[in-house]
């Protein structure tokens, strides 16, 4: 079970139509469900259209709104998200996997466990692809953090996590958790990267990425020798979610 959590679903959301923000949203309402017993354990398999998703503590930077707009006219929308961390990108060519759950009783909860449950089903998936990650910091790479996972020396997926109080109060066995992952699987990083610059440059941040520090799971496979790196976008990216989801239902029981 993941994280000693019983009774979990997966829900591969593959909706279409809706806009970037909204996509976004569902992690909120997600969260908030869980947190309240409306929704069980739920692991979403999701992409979004083009964007640029941000933290919380973004919006407090003295260009942010100038930035956002600039963004935006530039084919990048910027959307706030639920979970911590800087600047991400997402779109064609980017996975995302988000995990919210109430804690199990007697189960010890910390953020290390958390980021532990995230990391082993990504983990597992690029395995199943045939290309091992390690976890660690990137120096250089976007929203950079201990938990990310690294090809050969390179971001191939970065995490973040939210908690949310239970209504006695905030407590980790009370309340519930928002875990995310994006994982990188056919991506323009060149593209990627600048426009995580650009905001932050506008916006008067002092954030910086290297295009270098991040990698593609099609570069990843290509290293690999696996045939899959030649392979159409279409068919790399439904391979990348097919070993995803096939990952989480081995590591929650889920048929």
């Amino acid at each position: 079970m993941l994280h000693g959590v019983a009774g979990w679903r997966i829900d591969d959301d593959l909706a279409a139509g809706e806009a970037v923000a909204e996509r976004v949203a569902r992690d909120a309402a997600l969260l908030e469900a869980v947190r309240t017993g409306a929704a069980p354990a739920t692991a979403r398999v999701w992409e979004n259209a083009r964007c640029l998703v941000v933290a919380r503590s973004d919006r407090r930077l003295p260009g942010f709104a100038a930035a956002a707009a600039a963004l935006a006219a530039a084919g990048w929308p910027v959307v706030v998200r639920e979970s911590g961390g800087s600047a991400v990108p997402q779109g064609p060519g980017i996975l995302s996997l988000s995990l919210a759950f109430r804690p199990a009783p007697g189960t010890p909860c910390t953020i290390e466990s958390i980021y532990d449950a995230l990391c082993r089903p990504v983990e597992d998936a690029l395995a199943r692809l045939g290309v091992a990650a390690a976890r660690g910091e990137v120096p250089g790479a976007f929203c950079d953090g201990r938990y990310d996972l690294a090809v050969l020396g390179r971001k191939i997926a970065g995490t973040a996590q939210r908690w949310r109080a239970g209504p006695a109060g905030p407590s980790p066995e009370r309340g519930a958790v928002l875990a995310h992952a994006v994982l990188l699987v056919d991506v323009p990083l060149a593209e990627a990267s600048a426009a995580v610059n650009r905001f932050y440059a506008a916006a008067g941040g002092a954030r910086r990425c290297d295009t270098g520090a991040s990698i593609t799971l099609r570069e990843a496979l290509a290293a690999a020798g696996s045939a899959l790196a030649g392979a159409p976008a279409p068919e790399l990216g439904a391979a990348a979610r097919a070993a995803l989801l096939a990952a989480l239902r081995e590591a929650t029981g889920c048929a």
